[in-house]
């Protein structure tokens, strides 16, 4: 959905899909496969290609159940289409989901650590969904392909540094010449993507509320007017009240209390097992006022098994951001990680030195014991037992 840059690694932009208008298009059915020879034939083989490469991905998440609940859920948007499409979870710790004109789809793990049940995650699939079925990415390419400055966006771009990729495949987000028309190409996608979700049985406020949570992260985003959480789609404020506006258009009865709640339980059932990896990934951006809203925002309506982890996330989020009254705030949540239920044992060790900096040498010297206690192998085994040396008469 958006251009980004990532520290870790290349991934092929491959599913980025948006662009100009091209009359005459019409949807791609379920089972249809492009012409031989003809432009979209060509778009398709330069998608598969890139496609057979990103399997050998590290970057790929192998988890089987993770996969196996997130295709079912784009299933449940995509209808007759289901098996036209492949699923493929990136760990990428940015918000970001695309499917490309081959039916390739990624859904980046940054997008799962903000997502809080399964209607919104169905909006922001049927999203993806409707660029692949108004064949979005043809409608670019088409109109690329006769402007020979538009063709040097259609590259290989390599993120991070001694990673490359074999292939050719499109950059097509983020090009100023293209951002009006890719505009239009998102509000279609969001009318489309959000019926079909709705159709479905999910809750069509959902996106709404997703898309205010990203309004927030992106107010905390340094730098935010060069680089806005989608910086090619209309502005997060218009796009807010737009999908207010769809949402309140839906015929659909008002969602089950009941159903809302296991829609909500079993999205954190799938993603529970991944929490601390999303929440590790979220600090690698080193976007500390950012991790503040988005692990903040988790925190606050985060089920009570969680609460340990987003408690002690949230708390070096702020320790690391170094603002004033930071290393208060992370010395609460550490002490508040640590009184939850199953804390990572990183906490203890954090909370031990907070309350080394308060003074409560016994104090610091029992967390840190507690951390060894359940970190035998740590790595930084040798450093806290010289701490621990320091803090006991």
């Amino acid at each position: 959905m958006n251009r980004l840059r990532w520290r870790h690694a290349a991934v092929p932009s491959l599913l980025l899909t948006g662009g100009l208008a091209l009359a005459g298009v019409a949807p791609i059915a379920p089972g249809e496969r492009p012409v031989p020879g003809s432009t979209e034939a060509e778009l398709w083989y330069a998608m598969d290609r890139a496609e057979r490469e990103l399997r050998q991905m590290p970057l790929v998440l192998e988890d089987a159940a993770l996969n196996r609940y997130l295709r079912g859920q784009l299933c449940a948007v995509a209808g007759p289409h289901c098996d036209d499409l492949r699923l493929y979870v990136l760990e990428v710790p940015e918000f970001n989901a695309s499917m490309a004109p081959n039916g390739a789809t990624l859904l980046f793990t940054g997008a799962l650590l903000r997502l809080r049940d399964e209607s919104e995650l169905a909006f922001l699939l049927g999203h993806e969904f409707a660029h692949y079925r108004q064949r979005h990415s043809l409608q670019q390419w088409e109109s690329a392909k006769r402007s020979t400055a538009a063709l040097g966006a259609f590259s290989l771009v390599t993120f991070g540094a001694g990673v490359g990729l074999a292939g050719s495949v499109a950059q097509l987000a983020g090009y100023a010449g293209m951002a009006g028309f890719s505009r239009e190409h998102e509000r279609e996608a969001d009318r489309i993507g959000l019926a079909a979700a709705a159709a479905s049985g999910f809750d069509p406020a959902a996106g709404a509320r997703l898309w205010a949570r990203l309004a927030e992260e992106e107010r905390a985003t340094a730098g935010r007017r060069h680089n806005p959480v989608f910086a090619s789609h209309p502005r997060t404020a218009e796009r807010l009240e737009d999908t207010r506006r769809l949402a309140e258009a839906q015929s659909a009865p008002p969602p089950d209390p009941a159903e809302a709640a296991a829609r909500r339980q079993r999205y954190l059932a799938a993603i529970g097992p991944h929490l601390d990896r999303l929440l590790r990934g979220e600090l690698s951006r080193r976007r500390f006022a950012t991790s503040v809203v988005v692990i903040g925002g988790l925190h606050a309506d985060a089920p009570p098994e969680w609460r340990g982890h987003t408690a002690f996330y949230l708390g070096e989020a702020y320790r690391q951001r170094r603002q004033p009254g930071d290393a208060e705030r992370a010395a609460a949540l550490y002490a508040e990680a640590v009184a939850s239920p199953a804390p990572p044992p990183a906490a203890f060790r954090e909370h031990g030195f907070a309350l080394r900096e308060a003074g409560d040498y016994a104090g610091a010297a029992e967390a840190l014991r507690h951390y060894l206690a359940l970190s035998p192998e740590a790595p930084d085994r040798a450093f806290v037992e010289r701490d621990l040396e320091r803090l006991t008469p």
